[in-house]
């Protein structure tokens, strides 16, 4: 498969928003009373939109690769899951064993009414499923919230991937998804599942469903750029429907947002991608961000511990002003982060993801021996 650089620069943008965002939440680190201009905190806090950035992407790729290897494999789905696996499972397994080390078994926030982590939550967390959960969601690994939900959309892709076929279809499934999320809140929110109310308004924001309309925008993003499938095709009704559901979230009917911030931010990420895609900016689509995106997920687990060590010694807050500690704790923590997660990607990544290729391998080349032609 080409190597599509601005998809990189894609992730490595997101990852350096997410780590914004994340250096706000550090002790003294308080933009708000730091005397910044509001919008330039309210920029650095948006950075937390950067993991739907990610979502856009992986939708894209995915949709791609799946794609370039259906017709070649024997075993297209089966392969699919393998990669996913030995893609994402290594790095995670060790993030629950570090976390579990930094911050033990003991009582935090994301637990709600738990008092520790439980045996059901690191097993939830080991499979995936600790997105069913909203004790279990986040309690873990920081930040483990988007695994289970990346993880989520992997398991329906093949699904997604026979039923959706063109822009228009890709577009339907954004709206329906659009439609299923906006039910479940009205119906979540007046009928919470726990008593811990912040924890559930949060979880509900961490939810698949609340994610799945980004992933659906990322479809949307491959049939335009990968399918080149003009917008034109689009049907006209679904375009009204779209148009009609944008008016009523302008006018806030019934103080209910129709269309989440984080989709929105998923609306704008698609045209950028787009953009990208036809004109490779240098500011944005260079060698240091492509760097980074390509070391983007253990970026992602690496920089919460970063942040926390660099907290722990001290290496923050030494400036009466605000903003300057904010950026000397940024670069340090990026720096940081990018070289430990250089050494993960290649010690780690790397060669796991070669076992997964090598378990495909064999089982492709053992199918293909199987196969018996018939002389004559």
């Amino acid at each position: 498969m080409k190597k599509l650089d601005y998809i990189d620069s894609l992730r490595g943008l997101a990852i350096l928003g997410v780590i914004l965002f994340h250096t706000c939440m550090f002790h003294g680190l308080n933009l708000s009373n730091s005397g910044l201009p509001p919008t330039l905190d309210k920029i650095f806090h948006q950075g937390a939109r950067g993991v739907q950035l990610f979502y856009i992407a992986s939708a894209f790729t995915l949709f791609l690769s799946f794609k370039n290897r259906i017709n070649k494999e024997k075993f297209p789905i089966k392969n699919f899951f393998i990669r996913r696996v030995f893609r994402i499972a290594p790095m995670y397994y060790i993030g629950i064993c570090y976390y579990l080390f930094q911050h033990g078994f003991g009582y935090n926030y994301w637990l709600g009414d738990e008092t520790h982590i439980t045996a059901m939550n690191v097993i939830s967390n080991v499979t995936f499923l600790h997105g069913i959960n909203p004790y279990w969601i986040n309690s873990l690994v920081p930040g483990g919230w988007s695994i289970t939900v990346e993880m989520m959309f992997y398991a329906i892709l093949p699904f997604l991937f026979s039923k959706i076929k063109n822009l228009n279809q890709a577009f339907s499934f954004f709206l329906i998804s659009l439609l299923i999320d906006f039910v479940l809140q009205i119906i979540l929110l007046r009928y919470p599942l726990i008593g811990f109310d912040r924890l559930w308004r949060e979880y509900l924001f961490f939810y698949f469903p609340n994610q799945l309309p980004v992933f659906a925008l990322g479809i949307m993003f491959y049939f335009i750029v990968a399918e080149k499938e003009s917008l034109t095709t689009l049907s006209g009704k679904q375009l009204l429907i779209f148009g009609m559901i944008l008016i009523l979230h302008l006018l806030d009917i019934g103080n209910r947002f129709i269309i989440p911030d984080h989709i929105l931010y998923g609306v704008a990420f698609l045209v950028l991608g787009i953009a990208l895609s036809k004109y490779q900016w240098k500011i944005l689509v260079n060698p240091i961000i492509n760097y980074i995106g390509k070391v983007s997920f253990s970026m992602y687990l690496v920089h919460f511990g970063v942040l926390h060590w660099l907290a722990e010694f001290n290496l923050i807050d030494h400036f009466s002003n605000g903003m300057v500690n904010y950026a000397i704790t940024y670069c340090f923590a990026v720096a940081i982060t990018v070289l430990i997660s250089s050494i993960t990607y290649n010690l780690i990544e790397v060669p796991f993801q070669k076992i997964g290729k090598k378990i495909i391998d064999r089982a492709e080349l053992k199918h293909t021996e199987s196969v018996v032609i018939p002389e004559g």
